[in-house]
């Protein structure tokens, strides 16, 4: 990974957090953007392939 990636990253990790803390109700906020990134199913469940932990199959990059 490149440093200007890892920045540009940085940036809109920041970017999202600012807009969720600005927003009329940040935890709804940031339960539609864990549905956004799938972490959630549209019930606001945890999705299927995060449930039990990290997936078995998981290996480190």
């Amino acid at each position: 990974m490149t440093q200007e990636l890892v920045e540009k990253i940085r940036a809109d990790v920041a970017a999202r957090r600012k807009e969720i803390e600005n927003s009329p109700d940040p935890r709804q906020a940031s339960i539609i953007h864990l549905i956004e990134i799938g972490y959630l199913d549209e019930t606001g469940e945890v999705a299927e392939q995060y449930r039990g932990g990290i997936p078995k199959d998981w290996k480190k990059a």
